[in-house]
């Protein structure tokens, strides 16, 4: 297929028409219930000619491309044909996709609000058939290039603004590129001694995603001549990320019919760079399943017709699934990662999970193993680049009331900011104490009395009675401060993740944060509702405030699933928490309070929720 135009405008009609003659055939054959032959053969000769237009630089069809990629992926992909064409097809989704997040920036304006939209399930379904396929480098790389697209321009600026300002940060990173270009010269020339002669044929797509991946990581270097953390390609920054955080990369990846874990190893060792398993047991539907349960049972202890044992049982039960799905094959296939640093990367709605907390040999995961979660490779490779900094401030803080609708006093944040504050050794900041000091009592002996829940579950006043604008020594902390503790509401905004907003003296919304930064390897505790969760219609953007807070400069973010108690038993594991962390990291330091909370018997309601995010 031959596409006609020289001006970039021409070009773009041709392609856009193009592609709609194909889109009304498509239709129409579904709608009849015909078969897809002839579109199928089409919209792949279209994508293939577009693809090759947009490597020799003709960006205006990368919006075409993107359509008809999309187009091609999903047809292959229902009827599992051709495993390769859908691997090829997602791999041409996620160059334009990365092309359109280039223009955009350039213009300094978001990726369109439509693209976004069509984006969502692409990670998740690419990185299925890359298992399929047999190349699951290929799932890294496209679920790399589609998601945090939102705060990859973010991520970069502090990057290299703060990161690389470091007084030893440039030789780290020369440091780590030495090391990835010489293992990657010493792979590729090894792949190139087993590499069939072209008289065989074309390379089958694993070598040659293998050849490729090995070329970028020997040869990578910036424009400029500068080296940076996150600007490499989408398979060097995952391969990158493994070498700084010194992890394994785990993404994690469910699909309609089944799931599938890939594995990054690098420096690969004497494994391959990326191997891939089924997990048919976490298919998308038991995803949604086990979310809607615990969201379910929440939204029911709130309004009091569940008590605290019900939930208890429900909560263990989902964790013992969880384990079944992914821990258990996972460690079958995989038994030496008991010992392997882990970082895991679950894509789309695998997000709302509790793979940290989920039991392993009857213990939480976080306390047996050496894990942390990532929203995305580039997250991890950016949180470990950030150096906790000696003798930094600490900032705790704390507001047990919000006025507005459906929420609830949490008066039990008081005692904790206090008890946390009073082991570093700083005073608390407090917020409308007088207003809780009456509702902090008992909450029942019954085991079926439910508890009171830090949650989100309402609608906040437009105007809170509070500014941060009135504030100003708080919002002073929030960028000084390398330990942060805030124990709180939160608001959680499914129309518009960025503007999720912590309910501390009055709102402070994720937009207003990125609009600076922190303190580079800052540690963040969020004690409040479901503040480690993702919302919105786009879960692939795995857009939040851990995403957000380890793009501004966080090394380590604490966050909730889903909503906490306000109950004794949350102040003593968050104390438990602080107790270990001036001698341990983040991860340790939680696995450690929680399998204690587990040990000691206390309800997975009070510690199920809680996860790691970052370095």
């Amino acid at each position: 297929m031959k596409l006609f135009g020289r001006s970039p405008a021409d070009r773009h009609r041709v392609a856009a028409q193009t592609y709609k003659s194909i889109q009304d055939r498509y239709n129409a054959a579904m709608r009849a219930r015909q078969s897809l032959e002839g579109v199928r053969d089409d919209v792949w000769d279209l994508q293939l000619t577009l693809f090759d237009d947009v490597v020799k630089g003709h960006t205006a069809v990368a919006g075409p491309l993107f359509s008809a990629a999309r187009l091609s992926f999903f047809i292959e992909f229902g009827t599992g044909v051709d495993w390769t064409r859908a691997t090829m097809s997602a791999l041409a989704f996620s160059t334009a996709c990365c092309v359109l997040d280039t223009v955009s920036s350039g213009r300094d304006e978001p990726l369109p609000a439509p693209l976004l939209r069509e984006m969502r399930g692409m990670a998740l379904g690419s990185a299925y058939v890359a298992h399929r396929c047999g190349v699951p480098l290929a799932g890294v790389m496209t679920a790399e290039a589609i998601t945090s697209l939102a705060l990859g321009d973010r991520m970069i600026t502090r990057e290299t603004t703060a990161t690389l300002t470091t007084d030893d940060g440039m030789s780290t990173l020369r440091r780590q590129l030495a090391e990835m270009r010489r293992t990657a010269a010493d792979e590729l020339r090894a792949a190139r001694t087993t590499t069939r002669h072209p008289s065989q044929g074309a390379l089958p797509l694993q070598e040659a995603m293998k050849q490729r991946f090995l070329t970028d990581l020997a040869t990578y270097e910036t424009t400029d001549g500068a080296t940076r953390l996150a600007t490499s390609p989408n398979a060097v920054a995952s391969a990158r990320a493994a070498l700084a955080s010194g992890r394994t990369l785990i993404y994690i990846a469910p699909a309609p019919r089944s799931a599938t874990a890939l594995r990054l190893n690098y420096p690969p060792g004497d494994r391959e760079i990326c191997e891939s398993i089924e997990l048919p047991a976490l298919d998308l539907t038991t995803v949604r399943t086990l979310v809607d349960r615990v969201r379910t049972a929440y939204a029911a202890a709130q309004r009091g017709e569940l008590g605290r044992k019900a939930l208890s049982r429900l909560i263990r039960s989902t964790l013992d699934e969880v384990t079944a799905a992914f821990w258990t094959p996972l460690l079958t296939a995989w038994p030496e990662l008991r010992s392997t640093p882990l970082a895991l990367i679950p894509l789309g709605e695998a997000a709302l999970l509790p793979f940290y907390t989920a039991l392993v040999d009857d213990t939480p995961a976080c306390a047996t193993l050496n894990l942390t979660l990532a929203p995305s490779a580039r997250a991890l490779l950016l949180s470990s680049g950030w150096q906790p900094p000696p003798n930094g401030k600490t900032l705790v803080a704390a507001d047990p009331w919000y006025d507005g609708d459906g929420f609830q006093p949490i008066p039990r944040t008081i005692p904790e900011a206090q008890a946390i504050a009073a082991l570093h050794g700083v005073e608390p900041k407090l917020f409308r104490v007088d207003e809780a000091t009456n509702d902090v009592g008992g909450n029942g002996s019954s085991p079926e009395y439910p508890d009171p829940l830090r949650t989100t579950d309402g609608s906040p006043l437009t105007t809170p009675p509070t500014t941060l604008t009135e504030l100003p020594d708080l919002t002073a902390h929030f960028t000084e401060a390398t330990l942060l503790h805030l124990a709180c509401h939160g608001e959680l905004r499914s129309d518009a993740p960025l503007s999720s907003s912590l309910l501390l003296g009055g709102r402070l919304p994720l937009t207003t944060l990125l609009q600076g930064n922190l303190t580079p390897g800052a540690t963040i505790v969020l004690s409040a509702c479901e503040l480690g969760s993702i919302t919105g219609d786009l879960p692939d953007e795995q857009l939040g405030f851990p995403a957000a807070l380890l793009a501004i400069g966080a090394r380590t973010v604490i966050g909730a699933l889903w909503p906490v108690p306000d109950t004794p038993a949350t102040v003593t594991l968050m104390t438990d928490l602080h107790r270990t962390l001036p001698h341990s990291p983040p991860t340790t330091a939680l696995g450690q309070a929680i399998g204690k909370a587990h040990a000691d018997g206390v309800p997975p309601s009070v510690w199920g929720s809680f996860t790691c995010f970052g370095a």
